[in-house]
């Protein structure tokens, strides 16, 4: 459990209000004018409550949470997990994650770079955020080029330093995030895919999400069904890791 239990923590979900559609006609269109409309799809908002329905499934097992995803932009992330009970609680800023989980009364306190070595990409709050909000992560504007399609807009780049391969898919009406995919050169793979975006303040957020991990021969897939409870609304950051918990080395 501990393990399902961290690696929800790890990876997290999305959003509601009026649907947008993603049916429009495709056009060609040049690479600059592609990044300019993906640019202008930027999510601007200050405060996020999210709730969300979430199945994580590994070797045909699957553990069902309830979870709230707080959100302050680029500031901070509160999770809370529960099953008829509350059952873990983390937060992310911009230099720690911590985490605590009820069942074990443990605790995790570290930097980014647990999860970071574990995929092979340089995560941080930011591309955490982006990730959970169906934006682009790891996305060099200036390093890209087009893939043919007469669908969707591809756009794919090479991170030579960290030798990973990184390929974005974007529907052709509103240039919202169909599909953002990472493969490094040991195998490691990231596959996030976004389904039925709704407008919320001008916001076209994903109301469900998939993010399927996989390292050689093991794979984690998460299933998330969310919608937005509140947008722009100040709302509060409880987190203190209970005293007599136990600090775990991940």
């Amino acid at each position: 459990m501990r393990k399902f239990i961290f690696l929800f923590f790890l990876i997290s979900s999305c959003g509601l209000s009026k649907k947008s559609s993603s049916t429009g006609i495709f056009k060609p269109l040049p690479t600059p004018l592609i990044i300019e409309n993906i640019e202008n799809n930027k999510l601007s908002f200050t405060y996020l409550l999210l709730r969300s329905q979430t199945t994580i499934i590994e070797n045909n097992r699957k553990n069902q949470f309830n979870i709230s995803l707080r959100i302050k932009k680029n500031d901070k992330i509160l999770v809370s997990g529960s099953l008829l009970v509350p059952l873990f609680k983390g937060m992310f800023t911009e230099n720690e994650m911590l985490f605590y989980e009820k069942l074990n009364k443990s605790f995790y306190k570290g930097d980014y770079k647990y999860i970071s070595d574990i995929l092979n990409y340089n995560l941080s709050l930011q591309s955490i955020e982006n990730l959970i909000l169906g934006q682009p992560i790891m996305f060099n504007k200036r390093k890209v080029s087009k893939l043919s399609s007469n669908s969707e807009y591809i756009l794919k780049s090479y991170d030579r330093k960290n030798k990973i391969t990184k390929t974005y898919y974007f529907n052709p009406d509103k240039f919202t995030l169909k599909k953002q995919s990472f493969e490094s050169k040991k195998g490691e793979i990231l596959i996030v895919n976004y389904e039925n975006y709704k407008k919320f303040e001008s916001n076209n957020i994903p109301q469900f999400v998939t993010i399927t991990a996989k390292n050689n021969d093991k794979s984690i897939k998460f299933e998330m069904k969310t919608k937005v409870s509140r947008i722009n609304e100040r709302i509060s950051f409880p987190f203190k890791i209970p005293s007599g918990y136990n600090k775990i080395n991940l």
